[in-house]
């Protein structure tokens, strides 16, 4: 293609999966961050910062797509900076944006921040795409921003500990979903859509243990918790304490109720191939989980 994209969240689960799929499609990747990554070929990286405006003109000068993530914990001014970096994007050039949210969103009242955020995007008058994805396979092998790793507990103690109870979730790996965003940015036919990539098997959380005993050859055990401690971590994280129990109860009701546990095409119908299934990921990262 020839043409500049921009990549906010570049060092994400899903951003620094992206970057190379992008640049194997003969893009420039703006790669944009508050901390710049370092330049390599096909990356050009930019100082980006969603609470400082000034950042905005430069990351977006000539970019013909966006990919763009706010963040772990959405708040309402998210949107207005959303709104920002989009004011005259479309008259700037460019052609697409993809917003990463999450499943269930386009349910959510208008004020609620990731709402919002998709509303400021819908609004702005550039082509999109809304990616609402399900819980990422890879939050089991690789940190957290907001809350204690999971992978320390499964490294350190053989336990996966969570709410969730026996509700199911078909994880995904950030893999297809950066796949499916490479299509989405760098292919016409995907404006004015809406995917929910998926995995290919609705899993409890002692289903997930199970997979992770097998590739590691320990008995990996499943302890499922209340809502306290993620209503705890999303405030040590700087959430005001009204978005920690909202945001807490509809985690603790996401994982248990099965709302997560949806099957569905996307990811094969727009990259051409099946979903990552969890017994394959989990093969993959094991190193992840050695002790």
């Amino acid at each position: 293609m020839g043409s500049t994209v921009l990549v906010t969240g570049p060092t994400g689960k899903v951003g620094r999966r992206l970057i190379p799929l992008l640049v194997r499609r003969g893009v420039t990747v703006r790669a944009a961050s508050r901390s710049p990554l370092p330049e390599r070929v096909g990356i050009e990286p930019v100082r980006f910062d969603w609470t400082d405006e000034s950042t905005y003109e430069t990351a977006r000068m000539g970019a013909g797509s966006m990919y763009l993530v706010v963040g772990p914990i959405p708040q309402p001014e998210h949107a207005d900076y959303v709104r920002a970096l989009l004011d005259g994007a479309a008259e700037a050039g460019v052609a697409r944006v993809v917003l990463l949210s999450t499943y269930g969103v386009d349910q959510a009242p208008p004020e609620n921040p990731l709402r919002r955020i998709e509303l400021a995007v819908e609004s702005s008058g550039v082509p999109y795409t809304i990616l609402r994805p399900a819980a990422f396979m890879q939050n089991f092998s690789e940190g957290l921003r907001w809350r204690e790793s999971l992978v320390d507990l499964i490294r350190e103690r053989d336990e996966i500990v969570a709410p969730g109870g026996a509700g199911v979730v078909s994880y995904v790996s950030t893999e297809d979903i950066a796949a499916v965003a490479a299509v989405a940015m760098t292919e016409d036919g995907h404006e004015g859509t809406a995917y929910a990539p998926f995995g290919p098997q609705p899993l409890t959380l002692t289903e997930v243990a199970e997979h992770i005993s097998w590739v590691t050859g320990r008995r990996i055990r499943y302890v499922e918790t209340d809502r306290t401690p993620i209503r705890d971590a999303l405030l040590a994280a700087g959430a005001p304490p009204e978005t920690a129990e909202h945001n807490s109860q509809v985690y603790v009701h996401a994982f248990s109720s099965g709302a997560l546990g949806v099957l569905n095409d996307d990811v094969l119908d727009v990259t051409g191939r099946p979903p990552v299934s969890f017994a394959e990921f989990a093969v993959g990262a094991a190193a992840a989980w050695r002790q």
